[in-house]
């Protein structure tokens, strides 16, 4: 969503090889994978909108919450342990990229 963080996402019709499809690829059942090949990398307003709706199905939005609330745990557990470079130094870093807004 643009207006959440800042830009305009492209990934779907520029074909990137970006974290959402990797994920539905993964989970995809053999129609779906057929959906994803059909749309992907089509820049086109229909194929676009085949590709989002894949993603809702598959509820990627949940499963990205999921994986980035999980990763941000492990990262605030590996930053604690750290000796030589103050918490605080990775932990203003990992605050800027969790939960990212514009």
């Amino acid at each position: 969503d643009p207006s959440v963080i800042g830009k305009i996402g492209t990934d779907i019709q520029d074909k990137k090889c970006s974290w959402l499809v990797v994920q539905a690829l993964r989970i995809a059942s053999a129609e779906q994978k057929e959906v994803i090949r059909q749309n992907y990398g089509v820049d086109d307003p229909a194929s676009i909108k085949k590709v989002k709706d894949l993603y809702k199905e598959l509820k990627l939005e949940s499963l990205f919450k999921a994986y980035e609330e999980s990763s941000y745990k492990e990262l605030v557990n590996e930053i604690n342990q750290v000796k030589k470079v103050p918490a605080a130094v990775f932990m203003d870093l990992l605050n800027k990229i969790y939960k990212r807004q514009k």
